[in-house]
């Protein structure tokens, strides 16, 4: 029998189904995420967090985008190729692929323009069911459904997922500014502390107000790790220029107090307004060579 053919325009409307589709699902489970980060919006702590503004809850988040890799996994059918009467087979026994072959061919989504074009010009084959051994057909309701393989599903979610997280860990660690530091809790120096508030309390009490820690001992290191919370009286991130000038006042103090080799330290400027918080972190670790805004 001559199976029916699939226009392009069909082909790139599954294409475009599950795109929104699987763009929905991603979009549930960063839900958790986007509470997370508006509730922890107007939190500013000397905790040493991540800059990814949704948190541990990122890898909920992820979830969602590793089944976008998934998406064909039940018998070959997507929900845009189920909308469309469509289905991924195999393209040696025409049975519906496997789900670890359909994982193949989805990572080929990543070049959407790219296999757009070769699905316009061979509609049943693009470049990932090349590579997988597949191609999609119209969808024969008559066909005795096979057997779902939940092994080679959750093998093709969590090969999505770790995929997923390779491109993610390094980019958020190049992304945070830099490495959180392994200081000794038990070694807080209120009195040394209180001392640095105090002295830019006095010199910049009309710029600022001063939140400061020092820790005496850093884990296998002979340095201080100092945090600082400036809460800005005025907003000088959003000018270059007076932002420089603020620092180029709040350094000098610090290393006289505190020489440069001595410690290792975190500083937030804080500028918060009835609604809104501006936050700009800068990373004063000498052993990089340079100070990390």
């Amino acid at each position: 029998m001559t199976q029916e053919k699939i226009n392009p325009g069909t082909r790139l409307g599954t294409m475009f189904l599950d795109h929104i589709i699987m763009c929905g699902v991603a979009m549930i489970f960063a839900i958790p995420g986007m509470i997370s980060a508006f509730s922890q919006a107007f939190n500013i702590s000397h905790e040493q967090t991540s800059q990814n503004i949704f948190g541990d809850m990122m890898y909920v988040m992820l979830i969602g985008f590793a089944t976008y890799f998934c998406k064909d996994s039940i018998q070959g059918r997507s929900p845009g190729k189920r909308i469309l009467k469509l289905q991924v087979v195999n393209n040696t026994t025409g049975i519906a692929a496997s789900p670890l072959r359909c994982f193949i061919r989805n990572l080929f989504c990543v070049l959407w323009p790219i296999e757009a074009l070769v699905a316009l010009a061979n509609p049943e084959r693009r470049i990932g069911d090349f590579v997988a051994g597949t191609k999609l057909v119209p969808f024969e309701p008559t066909t005795e459904p096979q057997k779902l393989n939940w092994l080679q599903i959750g093998m093709a979610f969590v090969l999505g997922y770790g995929l997923i997280l390779l491109y993610v860990i390094p980019f958020n660690t190049l992304m945070s500014g830099g490495e959180k530091i392994d200081y000794i809790e038990t070694s807080y120096n209120e009195q040394d502390s209180k001392a640095l508030e105090q002295l830019f309390a006095d010199s910049l009490g009309n710029k600022l107000t001063a939140d400061i820690k020092v820790y005496d001992k850093i884990q296998g290191e002979d340095l201080k790790y100092i945090s600082f919370i400036f809460r800005l009286k005025k907003n000088y991130l959003t000018n270059d220029e007076s932002f420089e000038q603020l620092k180029a006042e709040i350094l000098p103090l610090v290393y006289s107090k505190f020489p440069e080799e001595t410690f290792v330290g975190r500083v937030q400027y804080v500028y918060q307004s009835d609604n809104s918080v501006q936050t700009t972190i800068q990373y004063l670790d000498w052993r990089t060579s340079e100070d990390n805004p």
